[in-house]
């Protein structure tokens, strides 16, 4: 794996949680529509008798007012590419789609009057399967970094150590939780701009460590999958500097994310 690397890229907070209001609904599901709009990736939705690759079935999401945004991530899933996406009624037909590892990125022009979007599938990856969607976010891309910038992750285990008489140990876990430190040096203004921008958001937001090209990496593992997408918030204090105070040397910092919910 490079040490230093492109691509960094962030987005604004999901904003079709389905606690915002609104609706969800579908052609069939085995549970609630809306847990595909929960906030977590893990359950989701799945259709129920609709395991046929000649049948298209549909999850929709009705906001109940206009909102906005430029990407759509479909997280979880089990559908071919194939399948079609509707913002308003009508399928859009300009968009970039990058899918790996179950996980699509769907790029549109940035637009403030969706009101619902809707997925319609037949196909699954594998043949004869129920369709799957563990989660789907509407977001508003802030910005990549252009040049490399240093990150330093940390995967920090939650257990508890329970130490038992014969003085073996019973170990419980409790979760997993992602923390990153970014290491800057920043010569070019974008870069700059883009990480006083994230700062200045006041809200949590979401970090795509392979900003969309996991090819670029070697080696392949966590957290520089394409499917690793984490929602992180800053903690505690910046150090933004010039180098050595000459002035046209650019920017120094240190920021650190971590995980949330």
């Amino acid at each position: 794996m490079k040490k230093f690397f492109n691509g960094i890229k962030f987005f604004s907070d999901n904003i079709a949680l389905i606690n915002l209001g609104g609706t969800a609904t579908a052609s069939s599901a085995a549970d609630d529509a809306a847990e595909a709009f929960n906030g977590s990736r893990v359950f989701g939705w799945m259709s129920d008798g609709e395991a046929d690759d000649t049948k298209t079935t549909y999850l929709e999401r009705d906001f109940g007012t206009a909102l906005y945004g430029d990407t759509l991530i479909i997280a979880n899933h089990n559908l071919k590419p194939s399948f079609t996406i509707k913002i308003n009624d009508v399928a859009i037909v300009s968009f970039k789609e990058q899918t790996q590892r179950g996980f699509t990125v769907i790029s549109f022009p940035y637009r403030e009057d969706i009101q619902k979007i809707r997925i319609e599938a037949a196909e699954t990856m594998t043949a004869g399967e129920e369709k799957q969607i563990g989660e789907i976010m509407l977001l508003t891309t802030v910005g990549q970094f252009v040049h490399p910038q240093e990150l330093k992750n940390t995967l920090t285990r939650e257990q508890g150590d329970l130490k038992l008489q014969n003085g073996k140990h019973f170990i419980f876990n409790c979760g997993t939780a992602w923390s990153f430190t970014i290491d800057v040096f920043a010569l070019a203004q974008a870069d700059i701009s883009l990480l006083q921008t994230l700062q200045e958001l006041g809200t949590p937001f979401f970090m795509w460590p392979c900003g969309g090209d996991e090819s670029q990496f070697e080696y392949h593992f966590r957290p520089f999958l394409f499917n690793d997408f984490f929602k992180v918030a800053f903690s505690g204090s910046g150090k933004p500097n010039l180098k050595e105070n000459m002035y046209w040397t650019g920017l120094r910092d240190s920021v650190k994310l971590v995980e949330v919910e």
